[in-house]
């Protein structure tokens, strides 16, 4: 066959060119099944941290540093939870960084956490200080922007249902904005995922009210967000922060709130914490779960997200139950 210019000519023009897919690169599994539901039917996200590894912490592998590099986007909670992703960042040649947690319309509360990556965090966050945006826009954050700094905020901010939906759009923003062809798909998966997700705040709702009384302690104070929102009545934590060592104050407290019979429930966390909830848990009769708050142990993929929110609801309310 013989291609003629006309045709070679009409085979090269960009307007008949299938546009190519934005590589979109994630920090771990809960962000990544929000963005593999805004991408459905269009392309995947990468996963950038391995399941079971410490989100706070973590040494990027030279194959993953390339991953960052040759990304288009990258779509991550922000440096108050990842600050060796914040380092990475900076060193690669990005030209798009989604930071979450200073995504306009997030619902942000202060947190009892001593991070290592405090330092880190030196600006105080306001969604609305930018003159190109009004207050109902998702911010668009290029180049990394300083307002993803987030100045003692509990970084754990997907457990909120309200977070997750605000996200899903500020997600098909982005993309729509480095896919424009495909901007009306991303914007209708959005639109899907956060009506299940409203869904799924109605069945958790339904499924912890009947406990939402009965008190439990936590081995580190990562489930903010989830109980603030259900209303649970969370007594604490044995541990404050991710790097912390349990206080004497607070082992106190807790022993003294479970020797009033306050306590119902210890929640450890996978490969974290059984040891000391157990103890503290065998002379008051108080029952024991694992919570999972970033889904480590759940497979990856779009439903991660509901699954994590599901089995949080669900560990939470059978301990309560049984005591």
């Amino acid at each position: 066959m013989t291609l003629t210019r006309t045709t070679i000519a009409l085979c090269l023009s960009p307007s008949l060119l299938m546009a190519e897919t934005p590589n979109v690169v994630t920090d771990f599994a809960p962000i990544h099944s929000l963005a593999a539901q805004v991408m459905d039917g269009v392309g995947a996200p990468e996963l950038l941290l391995p399941q079971g590894a410490d989100p706070h912490g973590f040494q990027l592998r030279p194959s993953q540093m390339r991953s960052l590099s040759d990304a288009d986007l990258l779509i991550w909670v922000g440096p108050a939870m990842t600050p060796w992703l914040e380092r990475a960042v900076d060193g690669a040649s990005l030209g798009h960084s989604l930071a979450l947690l200073s995504a306009a319309g997030t619902v942000l509360r202060e947190g009892g956490h001593d991070h290592e990556h405090d330092a880190h965090d030196g600006e105080k966050h306001d969604d609305h200080d930018h003159d190109d945006h009004n207050q109902d826009d998702h911010e668009t954050h290029d180049d990394h922007e300083s307002d993803a700094h987030v100045e003692g905020v509990d970084p754990h901010a997907w457990l909120s249902p309200l977070n997750a939906q605000v996200w899903l759009e500020a997600i098909a923003e982005e993309l729509a904005e480095l896919d424009p062809e495909n901007a009306a798909r991303y914007h209708e998966n959005a639109h899907m995922a956060q009506e299940s997700i409203a869904a799924l705040d109605s069945r958790i709702q339904a499924r912890l009210a009947p406990v939402q009384a009965k008190g439990f302690v936590l081995f580190h104070d990562a489930l903010g967000y989830f109980t603030d929102h259900f209303k649970l009545n969370n007594l604490g934590s044995i541990r404050e922060g991710d790097a912390a060592t349990p206080s004497a104050a607070q082992l106190a407290e807790i022993a003294e709130r479970i020797e009033h019979g306050d306590v119902s429930c210890i929640f450890s966390e996978p490969a974290q914490g059984e040891t000391q909830v157990l103890e503290l848990a065998k002379s008051a009769g108080a029952g024991t779960a694992v919570l999972d708050p970033g889904g480590s142990t759940i497979e990856i993929g779009p439903m991660l997200y509901e699954n994590l929110m599901w089995s949080t609801a669900e560990t939470i309310a059978t301990c309560l139950e049984g005591k």
